[in-house]
Formats: structure tokens, C-alpha cells, sequence
């Protein structure tokens, strides 16, 4: 699978309201850069070493890893939704 695929799905199983806007490796091909939006208006970049995006399609410790990773990431561009409780 594609690394931005991977990391799309990814991205929505954990945060619905964020979305992966950008994939790209950074120079040297050690860092793959993900960029996220979501509902507050804020773009976020986050930095994840290649080896374990790799790894992550295939070892759920990579893929823990990733989640942990892109979930903080994704905190910063999604708004909380009121509970309506006062």
C-alpha cells in the first residue's frame, strides 16, 4: 500500500474531522512529513521516521507507534465538540 493511503485511512480511523493534506519525504529519505487540517483552521506538520511508516502496514507495534504519533498531530487541527452538558 501507498504510504499517503495508508496514512489517510489511518489519519480518519483516529480522528474523523482531520484529514491528511500533504505526504512528501524529506530530503535524505529518512523523515516522511504528513501534514494534516481538520475543523479549527490549523495545519499541522509532523514528522515520522520512514522505517516505521513502513513497518506500520505490516507490525502493529510500528503501527501503535504511527497512531500515537498522528493522533497528537491531529489533537491540534480538530476542534472539540461540545456535549451540550453546562
Amino acid at each position: 500500500m501507498e504510504a499517503r493511503t495508508f496514512l489517510s485511512d489511518l489519519v480518519t480511523k483516529l480522528t474523523p474531522n482531520a484529514s491528511v493534506v500533504a505526504v512528501e519525504e524529506a530530503p535524505g529519505g529518512n523523515v516522511v512529513r504528513v501534514r494534516l487540517a481538520g475543523t479549527t483552521g490549523v495545519i499541522a506538520d509532523c514528522e515520522l521516521p520512514r522505517g516505521d511508516v513502513e513497518a506500520a502496514e505490516r507490525s502493529s507495534d510500528a503501527r501503535g507507534r504511527i497512531a500515537t504519533a498522528l493522533k497528537r498531530c491531529a489533537d491540534d487541527v480538530v476542534a472539540p465538540v461540545p456535549d451540550g452538558r453546562a
